[in-house]
């Protein structure tokens, strides 16, 4: 008998940082060696389209793939400015083509796992089917990272020309009528460029990145640069931004250029390098359960800290504890995926203060990093704060705005 659609037991839809960590979770697993696996994805991994940059302890589990990492943290804003030591962290940046070959690398020995280029088109999670240019295939256990059920990217333009997912559409479902039916969304960007730029020795101090600097102008948003050296002469420096639309492309040239100029003091670089980049940055409620044989992971399942963008660590943790849980119990629990109630809440309060006053992200990163340790704010951005130091943390920002943001959000954090 011909199969009409070939089967598997478990289907990856998309080998973006989520896909890719969970295939390499369940290859490395004795209790899913007899799983048959499919990777699909329309890219295939084989340049350095971004980076991901996170702070991490010793203690934290990291693959081998870290291009530079830095004790110190530089913070600056109109009137203020820190040189932190985040012990016990460091703040780490990987490559995305590094990150890529070491997963395929590592895939390429595990003779239950196929990869397969092709795009995606559509999902039908009550039969557990997806249809790709190369085919339909089948499985009991769909992960999704292709598609989302509302749209929170940018459409096609000249400055973003395509989006990580699909489509706007998942599974065949509805969109969502509007903000009641959910509550006030916030749907914001955080849209950057980066350059990497080649200048004269002893330009950068390679022992320390500038994780934040609002010394330029605001123009009534959060802007902000980060600079992460390589070495002396050579560093990654960003220009980023938290706003509902993203700027005319020449836009973000110009405003690495008068860094470049301005706060650096450089009229004569080359640049290397460029990323573009664009993360949600939404209350949205993903969906946090299985949905006929479909569990979604990845920003499609509200791995994207909302109030950051930061991603990496938190999916590599994410994904463990979910395949340790499953590989135990024999069966997979969605709600390991989940982050706690209460960090969602905070990130929900803290992006409708964005939406409502976006001038004054500055303001309130500033009142947390010259009122708090540094590691303590690392510490809550990683859902690992106790109780206490929440208290710390949300006594330290402009009290006003987040009180008037928690009333507009009650309907909202009820649902998240």
């Amino acid at each position: 008998m011909i199969l009409e659609h070939p089967k598997y037991d478990i289907i990856l839809a998309g080998a973006g940082l989520s896909g890719l960590s969970l295939a390499f979770e369940l290859a490395r697993r004795p209790g899913f060696r007899q799983k048959k696996i499919l990777l699909l994805d329309r890219d295939r991994k084989q340049k350095n389209d971004r980076t991901w940059c996170f702070w991490a302890t010793e203690d934290d589990h990291l693959p081998p793939v870290l291009f530079r990492s830095w004790e110190y943290c530089r913070f600056y804003a109109p009137d203020f400015e820190k040189n932190m030591r985040i012990a016990p962290f460091r703040y780490h940046m990987v490559r995305g083509i590094d990150f890529y070959n070491w997963v395929f690398g590592e895939l390429d020995q595990c003779p239950n796992v196929t990869r397969i280029s092709t795009t995606i088109s559509g999902i039908d999670a009550h039969q557990g089917l997806v249809f790709t240019d190369a085919g339909s295939f089948s499985a009991d256990l769909i992960f999704n990272s292709a598609f989302t059920h509302t749209p929170i990217m940018p459409r096609p333009t000249p400055v973003y020309p395509q989006s990580p997912f699909s489509d706007d559409r998942l599974m065949g479902r509805k969109k969502i009528r509007g903000e009641m039916e959910y509550g006030p969304l916030v749907r914001l960007l955080q849209h950057f460029k980066g350059w990497v730029v080649k200048t004269n020795p002893g330009t950068f101090d390679p022992a320390a990145m500038t994780f934040m600097d609002f010394r330029i102008p605001q123009q009534g948003e959060t802007r902000f640069v980060y600079v992460l050296p390589f070495s002396d002469s050579e560093a990654l420096v960003e220009f980023t931004v938290f706003s509902p639309t993203l700027l005319p492309l020449e836009a973000y040239d110009t405003a690495l250029r008068n860094y470049l100029s301005d706060f650096m003091g450089l009229t004569t670089y080359t640049v290397q390098e460029e990323e573009f980049g664009v993360i949600p940055m939404t209350n949205f409620p993903f969906p946090s359960g299985q949905e006929g044989r479909v569990i979604n992971i990845g920003t499609a399942g509200g791995f994207v800290k909302a109030s950051s963008g930061y991603a990496f660590k938190r999916t590599l943790q994410k994904i463990e504890r979910f395949v340790d849980a499953w590989e135990k119990s024999g069966l997979p629990d969605p709600s390991r995926l989940v982050s706690p109630w209460s960090f969602r809440a905070f990130d929900s309060i803290f992006l409708q203060v964005l939406q409502s006053h976006n001038e004054l992200g500055a303001e309130i990163f500033t009142s947390l990093f010259k009122k708090l340790p540094p590691a303590l704010v690392l510490r809550f951005l990683d859902e690992q704060s106790t109780f206490a130091e929440n208290l710390r943390l949300v006594s330290a920002p402009p009290a006003g705005p987040f009180l008037r943001a928690f009333v507009q959000q009650m309907p909202m954090l009820f649902r998240l």
